[in-house]
Parts: C-alpha cells; structure tokens; sequence
C-alpha cells in the first residue's frame, strides 16, 4: 500500500484486558491488519477507574462497557473519525455501538470468537445441574445475541461451521476468523531435554471439557517414559483435579504462562500437544487455539478424531483418536515410540500447512481488509 494513500480507520473494542496477549488481537488486528488499516485497540480493565491512552490503545474501565461509545467520546476519541468499528463477544458494547452508529457513520462488526453462552448451556445439559432460571437467561441472551447480530455490517465467527451451527439464520455478510499462526513466532521443532517423551496440555480443565478422560488414559499407559506439563491459568483447580489420580504423582507438572511468550516456551519443551476435546458440537465446529500454539513451534499434536480436525490436518501432520479411554491410551504409547525424526518431520508438516492456507495471520489480515473494502 503507497505511504501517500491515507489509511481508513478501525476501532476494535475487545474484552480483554491491557495486559493480554492474546494471538488474534496483538498479531492480526493490533498487528498485521495495521498495514492496511490504522487500527486502535479499546482493552477493558477492573482494576482501574481512569482512561488511559497508550500510543494507539485505550485502557477503559470496566463500568463503561454499557455507554462506551459515550465514553471515549468525553475523553476526545473522535468516533466519527472512524470507519470501522469492531466489537469482540459483548453484548451491552455491540447493543451501544449499534445505538451509536447513524451518528457517527461507522461500519459495525461483530466478532464472537467462541459460543460461551453456548458451552455454558451444553455444560448446564451435561451435568443436569443447570437452573430453570439459569437456562432460561442463557436461552435469552442466545436470542438476544442473534437480534443485535442481525444489524451489524459483517460478522466474524471463529469458523463457519460454528456459524452454520450456532448462526443458521443469520442473513448478514461473514468473514471467519479462526485461530491462527504468527510468522514471526514460528520456530523449528526443538527436541526436548531428558530422556522422557514430554507432553503438554494448555487450557483449562472444567467439567465440559472432561480432561479427567485424559488422566485416566495416561493413568493406563504402560511405559513410563513420559511425563505430562498442564499449562493453565487455575492452577488451583488443576490441582484438585490431580488430586484425584495420586497413581500420576510425580508424572504431571502443572505450569501457569504469564503472557504468550512463557506459554510458547513451555510448548517448545515439549514433544507432543494435548488437544482432545469431547464429542460436543461447540468443540466440534472449531479447531482448538491451543492446536496453533502447539505448532508454532512445530509440536505435532493428538487431536480428537473428527471432520472438523481433519480439514486443516492430516495423519501427516498430527495423530488423532477417538475421545474415549483406551483409543487416547493407545495414540499416547504410539506417540512415546515415535523417533524424534519422525516427531519433528511431523511438527515441520503441520506447522508449514498451517502457515500456508488460512490459518496464517498474515495472510488473513490482507483478506479481512479485502472483505472490509467489499462492504
């Protein structure tokens, strides 16, 4: 794009706090989009009840998120200065932003990176211990969601199979955003240090997800030459869960990664990635963050055995199983004979797939702005 050629402006208010870094926001909005757009970040805090300007972020305390178009403009954010203005899960910020749009004359887009309010409903199901009051808000704001989504100019789910699943009637015009790789985070696969072949999980361990499948399938794996890293930001919860399997004291370490760079540091001490979820159709539409992670740093992966799975990854690239005790058993001690060849010739595989179709957030960033454009 020419110097000379003034670039349209985009306002993307997350729900994350200032400190995240999280892969989407800081490689592909807060970073390579900015070839193509001038792009601010709008980060939520709880611990802080001023608005702070950092170069071409605002930090915004939490209270506002209701009347945050009001907001930014009492602190001389020029709304109407914007083109675009994108809004991630929030309901009570896309609900203001719609009300505010005819004022300020800014395309409006929504982006819903996961289901929540549809996991929270699968959970209440699974465990049968959902209220009636509890359900039924959930219900409401799936409806509610819907309505607003109807309005917005362009809506961005995680994948289009979620958006199939969860969205079938929305009408308006879409442009997934999966997770994805950052170009300039890949490395190499390293081979991992002592003679145990190193696993590692990141994510949490709630009852939906149903990783205590996976503890009993380890609990059942005859070598024991392995030993298991859990990455996760409630180590405590973790723990109780352990807790549960003293036969893997000793074997499993839990981890906590403060930003993205201790996380992807953790992930190249390992061999192989942990990334099995249930049978459930908020996990079957989308491909696992924790998958792109993994492979950043060229870590082959043992992901559960569906088409969703199977469309970005091959028995090249990675090692599937069924979500059932004795196939993840079975796919573990697979994995612990594998030479480190074969396992690094894995991990080059999946991660050079990956960075080549529409898992590359540098090439997303220059497709997303092309749908802009189209709007």
């Amino acid at each position: 794009m020419s110097n000379e050629t003034k670039k349209k402006k985009l306002l993307y208010i997350t729900d994350q706090h200032e400190y995240t870094d999280h892969g989407s926001i800081s490689a592909l909005f807060n970073g390579y989009l900015k070839e193509y757009l001038d792009v601010h970040v709008v980060y939520l805090t709880k611990y802080k009840n001023s608005f702070q300007k950092k170069g071409t972020d605002y930090i915004v305390p939490m209270q506002y998120t209701k009347e945050i178009c009001e907001y930014l403009s009492s602190k001389d954010v020029n709304l109407i200065s914007f083109d675009y203005v994108f809004v991630r899960n929030m309901l009570d910020v896309l609900s203001d932003a719609l009300k505010n749009r005819s004022k300020f004359g800014y395309k409006l887009g929504y982006r819903a990176s996961f289901p929540k309010t549809e996991e929270a409903l699968a959970a209440s199901k699974e465990k049968k211990t959902g209220s009636l009051l509890k359900t039924v808000g959930g219900y409401f704001e799936k409806f509610n969601k819907k309505r607003l989504l109807l309005e917005c100019d362009l809506f961005m789910p995680t994948s289009k199979d979620m958006e199939e699943v969860f969205y079938s009637d929305s009408s308006i015009k879409s442009y997934p955003v999966p997770a994805g790789l950052d170009p300039a985070r890949v490395t190499s696969h390293r081979i991992s240090e002592g003679s145990d072949r190193n696993f590692i999980y990141v994510g949490t361990l709630d009852g939906l997800r149903n990783f205590e499948q996976v503890l009993v399938a380890f609990s059942k794996v005859k070598s024991k030459q392995w030993h298991l890293n859990i990455s996760t930001f409630n180590p405590e919860f973790a723990q109780k869960v352990l807790d549960n399997y003293p036969s893997l004291d000793g074997k499993v370490t839990i981890r906590v990664a403060d930003n993205l760079n201790e996380l992807l540091a953790q992930v190249d001490d390992s061999d192989i990635g942990i990334a099995l979820l249930p049978d459930v159709s908020v996990y079957n539409t989308v491909v696992p963050a924790k998958v792109m992670d993994y492979y950043t740093c060229a870590v082959p992966t043992i992901l559960t055995d569906n088409p969703k799975n199977r469309t970005i990854l091959s028995d090249e690239d990675a090692l599937f199983c069924e979500f059932e005790v004795d196939s993840i058993t079975k796919t573990i001690e697979k994995s612990i004979l594998m030479s480190e060849e074969e396992i690094a010739e894995m991990g080059h595989s999946g991660q050079a797939k990956l960075l080549k179709h529409k898992r590359n957030y540098e090439i997303m960033a220059k497709e997303l702005f092309e749908a802009l454009e189209s709007l």
